[in-house]
Order: structure tokens, then C-alpha cells, then sequence
């Protein structure tokens, strides 16, 4: 369950080098408004700027220590497996972390507000949805296990409902479609379950607007159920989404699939459209609408986005996923505003599955790396449609613009091992920024403005960027401890 330190294991000279390059990556980049305004999870927070300006204090960083740490498959002591933002309004981000914890962190102070600890692995996955401007939190686990927390204004909540043998084997992406009520989950058994956790919803919201928080919560044995099972994929399924509903105001193109429409892409990468249909009991029955050709090994990301069709009036959608084949797709579900017909994979994956036919992307992106996470700008901004932003393993995180063909902009240099999540929040004078996590620990912040322009944002604007001490590794006693303790369990 738990991988031993890279310090324990025999390492390659390849396996080294990289250790030590990652260690100088991650010195030089420790700081700094051009690396993200980066928060190191764990050890120090970072504030963003403020009003009063002050000098940053220098990091120094054991790069030797480090390097071992890093090498290989290896990453930070606090690895960001996925995140999530509730509320791109607020500036909470949720990660998910190998250390067995699910964090809240305040992109705006750097201030970690919530851990949530009972499972014992990886928190692999998380998502989450509001009542009543309450967020609730779902957790899932290599320890096959799904839990429920509320956030409130403990630090350290107790989950109100656990799921323990969710799956069969490690469970690795984890969805909730709010307009149907169902929690989505899948996973290294290949299967794909739905819950329907209506009536969870229906008493929390009776709780959160009846009650203090300092009452506990009663829930009914069978407050989530699993109403329905996909065994369609033939590898673990790494990723998970449902195309949301379109704004009541919103005039929708015809030809795209309306409903409960689930996608979900395996470790071959192949990426199924299911249509859940549920009874007047709320059983699931599922099925494969279509295939979407495209990856030739493991989806990592997959992004739903509504935008503005070409005709100016009516609303139509894309999918982006992202691949470890080094390529990032845009499939149109509009077959009106497809640009044009990518081919994609050439390996053989079996017979296709689905009553339609297969849907081809139609802008395909190809980079130097395995690709980890995908943004496209337009679920920020409207304005900014034609642009996406790609995470990739090397810790780099690029610009792309794809208005005619697919252009390469920029660069975003920053973290050091791979990019596990991208996402966007708003500060309190409405300017919108984006964040990004990663298996090197940190989360780091950028001005929307320098990501699709390329201004660089001011070290010093107003305020000190960061409030750490000098040295990253200068810690108590206790503390080198319990983090010997971590990584030896890792």
C-alpha cells in the first residue's frame, strides 16, 4: 500500500540525474512571482500581494537531500495527486495527497484551513458541491474506501459517512453530477459505480439549515446506495466527468446528447460517452453511446466545457482530455462545429463499443512530455475560448492558443515534478488567477493577464509574496520525526 523512500531503493545514474535535476529546478524555483507565487504544503504559507511592500526572504534549499528524494517516480513529501476547486468565486482549493489527508488551503493567505484524516492510504481522489454555501467533501482511497465530510470551522472534521469497500482494488477518480445527485466512482477494477446520494443530501440540507454545526448528524443506513455498475472498460479507468447542464438562458445546438452523459477514460486510453438513465426507484441503467478515438495509453484528465458556437447565438460543448501519448484532444459533441477530422489512435483496442458512431477530435496537440492535466481558459472567461493550458510531467505548464491552428505561446516554469491539476479562482478585486498543483508539494498562482498575455506579474506589487523563513529545511526535532515517519510509510 505504501511505496518505500527513494533513499531506501537502488537508483540508476539516470534515475540520479534526474533526482538532481529536479533538486535545482526546486531551489531555483522556491520562490518568486514568476514561479507562481509558490505555497510549499505542509512547511510555510505564501501570501499573495497585499498593500504593504516588504522584502521576500530567501529560501535555501538542501538540494543534496533532496535529489534523493526526487528521484525517479518520486516526487515531494506531500504529493498533490489531484485537486479540486469548489468555488472559483472563493479562493479554497481542496488537494488530495499521498500522506493520507485531503487539505483545504486559502490561495490567497497560503493558510492550510482543513485536513481530513481517517483514510488509510493515498487520498486518491476528491470532488465536492455546495448547500446552502456549505461545502461537502467527497474523499476516495487506496484503501478502497469513499468518505463524506462537511466543511465547517473544525480544522480536523470527522467524516460523516463512510463507504468502506467501495471498490475492489485502489480507487482513482471520483465524480458527483449535482443536477442528478449521483456520485460517480472508478478505479483499478475496471468498473465504473454509481451512487445515488439523494437522500444524503436531502438530510444534510435539512441539518446545515436547521442545526449548529455542533450537532451531530444522523443518517439513515441506506442514505447512499450504489444503484447501478459500467464493466465496459478493460483497464483501470484513471478519469471521470459529466457534461453539466447548460444555463436555463442558454439556447443549446440540437445534436448534442441531452440527459445524464458520463465520460470516462481507462489506462489504454479509451474514452467511453454513457448515458445513465434513472428509474422512478433511481436504479441506474447504463449504456455506451459512442467511443472517442483519440489516445493511444492512459487518459489522465478529462474537461467539459460549454461555449459560445460559431453562429453567435446558440451554446454548444467540447471535451478535452489529455493523455501520457504526449497529446491533448479537443472532441466537438457537436458534429455542426467540428474545424476538422483528427485521426486518431493506431493501436488496435478490440472491437469498438457503442451504438453510435466513433467521435474524432478535431484539434490535437502534441508536446514533449506526458501530459497530466488539461485547462481550457474559457470555463474562466469567455473572451479567452481559444486558449487551453496543459500540465505536464516535467513540471512545466504551457500556453496554447488553437484560434486557427494549434500555437505554442508560452511557458510556465515553476514546478518540478509533474503537474497533477490546474484550475482557477477569483481574488477579492475580481481579477481572475489561476492555480496549479503538483506531485512536488507546492501550489502555485498566476495572474490570468501574464498567462494569456505574457505580462510578468511585479516581484513586490504591494505586499510580500511569500512569509516563509530562510531555510526550507531548518524544522524541530518533532517534527524531522513525524516527516522520517511519512516517508518511510511512502
Amino acid at each position: 500500500m505504501h511505496a518505500a523512500s527513494a533513499r531506501q531503493l537502488f537508483q540508476s545514474d539516470t534515475s540520479l540525474a534526474i533526482g538532481h535535476e529536479r533538486a535545482e529546478k526546486a531551489q531555483r524555483t522556491a520562490q518568486g512571482a514568476e514561479y507562481g507565487y509558490p505555497i510549499w504544503l505542509g512547511k510555510h504559507a505564501s501570501k499573495l500581494p497585499g498593500k504593504v511592500a516588504e522584502e521576500a526572504p530567501m529560501i535555501n534549499i538542501n538540494t543534496s537531500a533532496l535529489a534523493s528524494k526526487a528521484a525517479g517516480a518520486d516526487g515531494g513529501l506531500v504529493k498533490v495527486i489531484t485537486a479540486h476547486i469548489p468555488d472559483q468565486q472563493n479562493s479554497i482549493v481542496w488537494t488530495a495527497e499521498s500522506g493520507r489527508l485531503a487539505r483545504a488551503t486559502d490561495l490567497e493567505s497560503g493558510q492550510s484551513k482543513h485536513q481530513l484524516r481517517g483514510h488509510a492510504a493515498p487520498v486518491s481522489a476528491l470532488t465536492s458541491m455546495q448547500i446552502d454555501k456549505t461545502t461537502i467533501i467527497f474523499t476516495a482511497s487506496w484503501d478502497k474506501s469513499i468518505r463524506v465530510w462537511i466543511q465547517g470551522a473544525n480544522l480536523r472534521p470527522e467524516p460523516i459517512w463512510t463507504i468502506h469497500d467501495a471498490a475492489s482494488d485502489f480507487i482513482k477518480a471520483l465524480h458527483i453530477d449535482v443536477s442528478y445527485m449521483c456520485l460517480i466512482s472508478s478505479g483499478s477494477d475496471c468498473v465504473i459505480r454509481i451512487w445515488d446520494v439523494q437522500r444524503l443530501l436531502e438530510t444534510l440540507s435539512q441539518h446545515i439549515l436547521s442545526t449548529s454545526e455542533a450537532h451531530p448528524v444522523h443518517l439513515h443506513e441506506d442514505c447512499v446506495r450504489m444503484i447501478g455498475t459500467v464493466r465496459a472498460h478493460t483497464r483501470p479507468v484513471l478519469a471521470l466527468t459529466s457534461l453539466p447542464r447548460c444555463a436555463p438562458n442558454m439556447s443549446i445546438i440540437q445534436d448534442i446528447h441531452s440527459g445524464f452523459c458520463v465520460f470516462s477514460g481507462d489506462s489504454m486510453g479509451r474514452i467511453l460517452e454513457l448515458h445513465i438513465e434513472l428509474d422512478s426507484n433511481r436504479d441506474a441503467q447504463c449504456s455506451v453511446i459512442r467511443e472517442l478515438d483519440g489516445h493511444e495509453t492512459g487518459v489522465t484528465n478529462i474537461v467539459p466545457v460549454w461555449q459560445l458556437a460559431s453562429d453567435d447565438q446558440h451554446f454548444t460543448a467540447f471535451l478535452w482530455t489529455c493523455s501520457q501519448d504526449q497529446t491533448v484532444r479537443r472532441f466537438p459533441l457537436s458534429a455542426s462545429q467540428r474545424r476538422a477530422v483528427i485521426s486518431g489512435r493506431t493501436s488496435n483496442i478490440g472491437t469498438r463499443l457503442g451504438s453510435e458512431q466513433m467521435l474524432c477530435a478535431d484539434v490535437c496537440i502534441k508536446v514533449a512530455h506526458a501530459v497530466k492535466s488539461v485547462f481550457p481558459v474559457g470555463l474562466v472567461d469567455e473572451s479567452f475560448a481559444e486558449y487551453v493550458m496543459i500540465g505536464m510531467a516535467n513540471g512545466d505548464i504551457q500556453v496554447w492558443c488553437i484560434e486557427d491552428q494549434p500555437s505554442y505561446l508560452r511557458t510556465l516554469e515553476g514546478h518540478w515534478h509533474e503537474v497533477s491539476f490546474l484550475g482557477a479562482f477569483t481574488r477579492p478585486d475580481n481579477e481572475v488567477w489561476i492555480a496549479s498543483g503538483s506531485l512536488d508539494g507546492t501550489l502555485r498562482r498566476w495572474p490570468l493577464p501574464w498567462v494569456i498575455h505574457g505580462k510578468k506579474p511585479e516581484e513586490n506589487l504591494e505586499e510580500s509574496t511569500r512569509s516563509v523563513p530562510s531555510n526550507l529545511n531548518t524544522i524541530t526535532a518533532e517534527e524531522q520525526a513525524e516527516l522520517d515517519a511519512l516517508l518511510d510509510e511512502e
